[in-house]
């Protein structure tokens, strides 16, 4: 089943371009996404490398991950097939995208796709009201950062930013700085977005849009996927109990 989801995801959420020709980007900007998915267990943790590209009017954000299963697809299903033969999709030896949501950022919108077996888009309306602090400072990839806090849906969040890239910008949803955000740490550790590599880039910056919802559709349809994540397909006794302890397990969410 899980070779199926991933495969699934793969398929649905391949990046379709929009008519009109795409922004291109000016910075890309890798992070590890840490998150820990069980509070109970916070030595269990994910990382997995994210990419923001930027031009500091509008960005998008998605797993490296996802982009390189993507583009390994992509590469296979445009080789050429020799008559009779029936092509096979491999994905061996490539990185699982465990991280299943993508961000696009303009001046007015924030827009979150999230695949959940159909891939789904919501508009984030938080207001991130920074509070900058003029005193503490410390250095991310050589550049000199100050730091931010922020309360958002009940989490607290320091980041550091730098004035020395003047782009207002960062993972995730996390924007409205004076600078590049290169860090955002919830205050318990559950996630934390750190700033490995940046450099310029000049790259079409596409988002796949999935299902129009609300954010409260999407909690909904989040709790239901968790409690069912095959939707009525599998209902063994080893699905069950598997149902039950990620249910225990999945505890604490970005949104």
């Amino acid at each position: 089943m899980k070779y199926f989801l991933t495969f699934t995801f793969i398929i649905s959420a391949i990046v379709i371009k929009s008519q009109s020709k795409s922004e291109l980007s000016e910075l890309q900007v890798r992070y590890n996404f840490t998150f820990i998915k069980d509070t109970l267990d916070k030595n269990n943790s994910v990382t997995e490398p994210m990419i923001l590209l930027t031009n500091g009017k509008k960005s998008v954000y998605y797993s490296e991950y996802y982009k390189t299963n993507i583009d390994a697809l992509n590469k296979q299903l445009e080789a050429p097939v020799n008559k009779g033969d029936i092509r096979t999709i491999s994905f061996n030896g490539l990185p699982q995208a465990k991280v299943k949501h993508s961000v696009y950022k303009d001046q007015n919108d924030i827009l979150i796709s999230v695949f959940m077996r159909d891939l789904y888009t919501f508009k984030s309306s938080d207001i991130l009201s920074w509070k900058i602090s003029k005193k503490e400072n410390k250095s991310i990839l050589g550049y000199k950062c100050s730091k931010a806090m922020v309360t958002v849906d009940n989490k607290n969040y320091i980041a550091w930013f730098t004035y020395d890239i003047p782009i207002n910008d960062g993972p995730y949803k996390f924007r409205g700085l004076p600078g590049l955000i290169l860090q955002v740490s919830e205050e318990h550790g559950y996630f934390n977005f750190e700033a490995i590599s940046i450099k310029k880039v000049k790259q079409a910056m596409d988002f796949k849009k999935g299902i129009l919802i609300t954010k409260d559709q999407y909690i909904k349809k989040r709790n239901e996927y968790i409690s069912d994540p095959s939707q009525g397909k599998e209902n063994s006794e080893s699905y069950r109990r598997y149902v039950e302890e990620n249910k225990k397990k999945s505890n604490i969410f970005l949104e």
